[in-house]
């Protein structure tokens, strides 16, 4: 055996006896480039075991084992037996044929022999007691695992061939699902370690493996939501909630990356109340340090869209963050066509057509779509509100009720609809009682020029622009009063709304139409969903109840 790798081989041997898991993973260095002693040390491998020898894995192997002593059979300090760990001895030979073998400009192969080298490690970290000490190595492994297998996946023409079969459904397991389901057994390791302190937990530090169970989840996380794979995170946050230990005895820099990611997750599925009490959580944690303001404001995208979805809106105070930079440009004038009821205005700046710079990175942010869809019920709310403030009868006696004129509501949706579709230049001038244009020409109108990509090509396939009629503006009318955005109920025959509680509130505008924030957030609260699956707030102790609990989130400041 070569001197260097004697040396190597002694030096691991000593952080492994001295139970110094960092100090291992500095001198198990996988990425180039190499300082000058381990490109002495490849050399020495390439001549001593080179990589066209079927037996040189094998002789590597043995020396390895005569040196590092501590993979052998032993006891504890309290005389337990210790099992022999032959893994480790697979797997630091593993690493010195990856050094010496590893071709930087060799993406595809450089991923196939650190994905088997980092299954090869696993297959270590599971020994007890002493696989723990190979955790940090694992978590830097995993980290430039994950960048490899985006680079790579951006790469279709390269990986045809690692691509698994066809499933049921028409698709196949793509590389991202690969690489993470590499990562995942490292995970699952971590989160089945049995033997740590009761709910993995000891003077207030994870325990054991416990300790890289966010970790390894926070890399897997970031390989799917990279290769938008976002439905395959869904078994991961539900494995946390099922055995992980409490996310507040963990570091800042972990539990602020996994909310971030269980916060768009949710956001993605429409649990947009769960998104914003979890995306509230990463952005009170996260550091204030200029350092961090990137991932602080990609935070804050998604807590004040779920916010705005909610009806609630950004106040001055968040505009005025350094992380919230350019947000009143983009989200001000949404808020304030939603508080006007502004169909017109919503529509133009939430349109499939719409190519400005704000909606682009709304499409990036993968945001816009929701906004566009879930804030309509908003705007009708303030519709409806606006029109009785114009018009609504407050009623006349003691027991009569305030109403609402639904046919006042339609001409208004009719009237913004209408103007929604024109070319702005048009919608500008006055269209107003007795300033009413005659006609129309069809380019004065800017109907959606948007067709849904399954009637592409299809002979006579139009936009469709429809005008609600009286009969849909009292479909929403109900829908709005079953949602508890409107409070009373619908004469049909007289086609009215009438206002319940206004003379108990003291305000028709008060009783008749609440705080929509208020009633969602009551209904979500009765539903019990202030308790987000995936968020660990509580020890759980085997065969007792759970004994430790945080507080809940405070409310968002957006």
């Amino acid at each position: 055996m070569a001197p260097l790798l004697t040396q190597v081989c002694s030096e691991v041997n000593g952080a492994l006896q001295r139970r110094d898991g960092v100090f291992l993973a500095s001198i198990l260095a996988i990425e180039p480039p190499f300082t000058p002693i381990y490109e002495q040390l490849i050399v020495g491998l390439r001549a001593t075991y080179p990589a066209n020898t079927n037996d040189a894995i094998g002789r590597l192997e043995r020396d390895i084992r005569a040196i590092v002593g501590e993979t052998e059979e032993s006891e504890d300090a309290d005389g337990r037996p210790v099992p022999r760990w032959g893994a480790m001895v697979t797997f630091l030979a593993s690493w010195m044929a990856f050094i010496r073998d590893v071709d930087v400009l060799n993406l595809l192969k450089t991923y196939e022999d650190l994905s088997e080298l980092i299954q090869r490690g696993n297959a270590a970290l599971q020994h007890t007691p002493k696989g723990v000490l190979l955790l940090p190595t694992l978590v830097g492994y995993a980290k430039i695992f994950a960048r490899i297998a985006v680079g790579v996946e951006k790469r279709p023409e390269l990986i045809q061939h690692l691509l698994g079969p066809v499933n049921q459904e028409g698709g196949r397991e793509s590389l991202a699902e690969k690489a993470a389901n590499v990562v995942r057994q490292c995970f699952i390791t971590c989160l089945s370690d049995k033997a740590t302190a009761p709910g993995g937990i000891r003077n207030s530090k994870p325990d054991g493996k416990k300790a890289g169970v966010y970790k390894m989840a926070n890399i897997c996380l970031k390989i799917l939501f990279q290769s938008d794979k976002l439905d395959n995170c869904t078994a991961i946050f539900r494995n946390i909630n099922n055995s992980a230990p409490p996310l507040h005895f963990y570091p800042a820099s972990e539990r602020v990356t996994y909310l971030y990611y269980l916060g768009r997750h949710l956001f993605a599925n429409t649990d947009f109340y769960q998104a914003q009490l979890v995306l509230q959580k990463a952005y009170d944690d996260c550091t204030s340090d200029p350092r961090c303001r990137h991932q602080k404001s990609l935070i804050l995208v998604y807590l004040v869209s779920a916010n705005m979805i909610l009806g609630r809106f950004p106040t001055e105070h968040i505009y005025s963050q350094p992380e919230a930079y350019g947000f009143r440009k983009i989200f001000s004038p949404i808020a304030q066509a939603i508080r006007r009821g502004d169909i017109e205005s919503f529509r133009r700046l939430t349109s499939m057509n719409v190519t400005s710079k704000d909606a682009v990175l709304l499409r990036k942010f993968r945001v816009f779509y929701q906004i566009g869809h879930y804030c309509e019920v908003l705007i009708w709310r303030s519709l409806f509100r606006k029109v009785f403030l114009l018009t609504g009868h407050k009623g006349t006696t003691e027991k009569s009720a305030p109403t609402l004129d639904l046919n006042a509501v339609l001409a208004a949706f009719q009237y913004l609809e209408k103007r929604a579709i024109m070319t702005p230049a048009i919608a500008r001038a006055e269209f107003g009682p007795g300033r009413r244009p005659a006609t129309f020409a069809p380019e004065d109108f800017m109907a959606s020029t948007y067709i849904d990509p399954d009637f592409e090509g299809v002979e006579d396939a139009k936009p469709y622009n429809h005008m609600p009629d009286i009969a849909e503006v009292e479909c929403i009318c109900s829908s709005l009063i079953t949602q508890g955005f409107l409070n009373g109920f619908i004469s049909h025959k007289m086609n009215r709304f009438a206002i319940q509680g206004a003379r108990k509130v003291g305000s028709a505008s008060k009783a008749g139409f609440p705080n929509a924030w208020e009633v969602i957030k009551a209904t979500n609260v009765e539903a019990g969903q202030n308790e987000v699956e995936g968020w660990v707030k509580e020890i759980r102790q085997q065969g007792g109840p759970n004994v430790i609990r945080l507080a809940s989130a405070r409310p968002a400041g957006s």
